[in-house]
């Protein structure tokens, strides 16, 4: 199966050395990387940059990687992550099919809670599915203000109710968390 890594990026150039690392351990088919206006505008060596004239978010530019793609298969990747080991796409090969979304972390917090209830969902930083379910579900929701830290809950609620399976995947990769929030200025909300 073919995957394609989608990955929203705005300014944090300093972050292309460990993400372009990962990729390489992980060596998909496609890279598709939407740059949402960095000044200067990103170069990354091996990856498919589609340049933004400016910033459309992260669900946005999501989508956008979702409708490019040419492979049966989507992980959505942020760029604040640094490889551990080996091929961190391999457990995503072996897990991902229709009705299945698949994600570095299953998260069960206090985030996740809907009328006092914990709803589990698929943490955003690294998640996946087959293209034809994730359009399906109509990607990424858009309305989301920004930072958009609820659309994994919401990704993962529709998958849910579309009947499909959430899938955690061990993966040799470590999450730097909010790097590019902390960027923007945003109050860093509890995860």
């Amino acid at each position: 199966m073919r995957i394609c890594v989608v990955t929203p990026w705005a300014n944090c150039h300093e972050l292309a050395p460990g993400y372009l690392a990962a990729i390489q351990a992980a060596d998909p088919d496609e890279v598709r990387v939407i740059d949402n206006g960095s000044d200067p505008p990103l170069d990354l060596p091996g990856c498919d940059v589609f340049r933004m004239d400016g910033n459309t978010g992260f669900s946005a530019a999501s989508n956008l990687g979702l409708r490019l793609t040419r492979c049966q298969a989507v992980v959505f990747l942020n760029n604040d992550v640094r490889a551990t080991g080996g091929n961190w796409l391999v457990p995503f090969r072996e897990l991902l099919r229709p009705g299945v979304m698949v994600g570095a972390s299953l998260v069960t917090s206090p985030h996740g809670t809907v009328d006092g209830r914990t709803v589990p969902y698929l943490d955003g930083w690294c998640v996946g599915g087959m293209t034809s379910d994730l359009k399906a579900l109509g990607g990424w929701d858009e309305g989301y203000e920004e930072p958009a830290y609820f659309s994994d809950n919401d990704l993962s609620a529709r998958a849910k109710a579309a009947g499909m399976r959430l899938v955690q995947a061990p993966v040799a990769l470590r999450h730097l968390g909010n790097w590019t929030t902390r960027r923007m200025n945003v109050d860093e909300v509890t995860r």
